[in-house]
C-alpha cells in the first residue's frame, strides 16, 4: 500500500491554470447577494455570489470576501454582515455594487439592521449575522456568521452563471446548443469532421463558451464524439447503424412480449397505456408537435415495455442501444413524420391488453420496418450518411 508521502513529487499534477479555473467554476449557478455592513460612520456593500448556509443548529453563513475589497475590512473590524439575497429584478443592484463607485447605496432604500448593518429593503431576502469565525484561504476570507436575524419574501432569485445575470445565459446556450444540432442533423457537416472550438463558435455566432457548451451537449447526443488526439468529431451514422439499432429493439421487445404477454396485471397495462396516451399526443397529423419531447415519451414507452419483464439485464441490455440518439439523428432532421408510427403502437398497447402475444409481435416488427424505411428515406435526402 502506498503511502502519501511515498509519492513522487514530479507524478503530482500540477495546479490548474487560474483563467481555466475561472472559466469552469463559472459554470455553477448561484445565487447572487449584496453583502453589507457599516463601521463608524460609513456603510460598506459589494455584490457576492460566494455565500452560502453553513449550518442549521446554530444557524451559520459563510460569506467569502476578496480581500482586496474595502468591505473585507470593515467586516472583519465591525464583526457583523448582512446577507441580501436579490431577485430577478434586481440586477441593476448586483451592478452598482459590482464595481469600485464612491456611493454604492445612492438610490438604494435601506433600514438598519439589528446589528447596525444596512439593510435592503428591495431584497428577496436579508440575513443578518455576526461574525464568530474568520479563515483565511488565498485571495480571500471566509467569514463564518450567526444568523441573528432572518426574513424573506416571495420571489425568484436572481442568478449568476459565467459572467452574466438572470435567465439569459442559460437560454443563450440553450438556443447555441439547439442551432448546433440543426446543423448538424441538416448535414452540414460531413462525417468524420473535426469541429474547431473557434470556427463552431463563429459558425453558431456565439462566444467559445457557449460552442464548447453545444458541443458537450452533442456529445451526450452522440451526434459528436470527443477524439484524444483531434478534438470533437461529427460522428458518422448511416442505415446500417439504424437499421441495427431498430432490429436490436425489436429482437428484445419480442422476447419481453412471449415472456409477459397475458400475464400483466391492471397496473402494468395501465402504466403501458398511459405512457402510450403520452406519446400519441405529441405526433399528430404526419407531424411531431415536439420533436424532443416526442422522443423522451417514445423512449418512456418501450422502456417501461421492456421493464415489464422485471430482468435488469434485459433492461440493461435495452439501454446499452442508444435509442435516443439513433432517433434523433434518424428523424431530427424532418418535422414531418407519418401518424403509422402512432397506430402501430397502438396496436401493440391493445395486443398486450387483450393478451393477444401473436398480434402484439406482429406490431413490434412492423414498427420497426416503418422505422427502418423512414431512416433510410432521410438518410437518401440528406446525403446517406451523417
Amino acid at each position: 500500500m502506498t503511502r502519501p508521502d511515498d509519492i513522487q513529487l514530479e507524478h503530482m499534477p500540477t495546479p490548474v491554470d487560474p483563467v481555466v479555473f475561472r472559466r469552469v467554476v463559472g459554470h455553477l449557478a448561484s445565487g447572487v447577494t449584496i453583502v453589507t455592513t457599516s463601521h463608524g460612520s460609513d456603510m460598506y456593500g459589494m455584490t457576492a455570489s460566494s455565500v452560502t448556509s453553513l449550518s442549521l443548529e446554530p444557524p451559520l453563513m459563510l460569506a467569502c470576501i476578496n480581500n482586496a475589497a474595502p468591505t473585507a475590512s470593515a467586516v472583519s473590524q465591525a464583526g457583523h454582515y448582512a446577507v441580501n439575497v436579490l431577485g430577478e429584478g434586481s440586477a441593476h443592484l448586483a451592478q452598482q455594487f459590482a464595481g469600485p463607485h464612491r456611493d454604492k447605496f445612492r438610490g438604494v432604500d435601506i433600514v438598519p439592521g439589528a446589528l447596525g448593518a444596512p439593510v435592503l429593503s428591495a431584497a428577496l431576502a436579508n440575513l443578518e449575522c455576526r461574525v464568530v469565525e474568520r479563515v483565511r484561504g488565498g485571495t480571500h476570507t471566509i467569514f463564518i456568521g450567526e444568523v441573528v436575524a432572518a426574513s424573506a419574501r416571495e420571489g425568484s432569485p436572481l442568478t449568476y452563471f459565467r459572467g452574466g445575470f438572470g435567465r439569459f445565459e442559460f437560454e443563450r446556450d440553450d438556443e447555441a446548443y439547439r442551432r448546433a444540432r440543426r446543423l448538424l442533423l441538416e448535414r452540414r457537416y460531413g462525417a468524420d469532421t473535426v469541429l474547431s472550438l473557434d470556427e463552431f463558435a463563429y459558425d453558431l455566432d456565439v462566444d467559445k463558451a457557449s460552442a464548447f457548451y453545444a458541443l458537450t451537449r452533442l456529445a451526450v447526443d452522440q451526434l459528436v464524439r470527443r477524439d484524444p488526439e483531434r478534438g470533437y468529431v461529427v460522428a458518422p451514422f448511416d442505415v446500417r447503424t439504424s437499421d441495427e439499432a431498430f432490429d436490436a429493439r425489436s429482437a428484445i421487445e419480442a422476447g419481453v412480449i412471449d415472456m409477459t404477454a397475458g400475464r400483466l396485471t391492471p397496473a402494468d397495462l395501465g402504466g403501458l397505456r398511459e405512457r402510450f396516451e403520452t406519446m400519441a399526443t405529441l405526433l399528430v397529423g404526419d407531424h411531431f408537435i415536439d420533436f424532443d419531447r416526442y422522443v423522451d415519451a417514445n423512449l418512456s414507452f418501450h422502456e417501461y415495455l421492456v421493464s415489464l419483464a422485471g430482468n435488469a439485464a434485459l433492461s440493461a441490455a435495452f439501454g446499452q442501444i442508444g435509442l435516443r440518439a439513433v432517433m434523433v439523428r434518424s428523424f431530427g432532421a424532418s418535422p414531418l413524420t407519418s401518424q403509422a408510427f402512432i397506430e402501430v403502437q397502438r396496436e401493440l398497447t391493445e395486443a398486450l391488453e387483450a393478451a393477444d402475444t401473436v398480434a402484439a409481435k406482429r406490431a413490434a416488427f412492423a414498427y420497426t420496418e416503418l422505422a427502418k424505411a423512414r431512416a433510410r428515406e432521410i438518410l437518401a435526402e440528406t446525403g446517406g450518411m451523417l
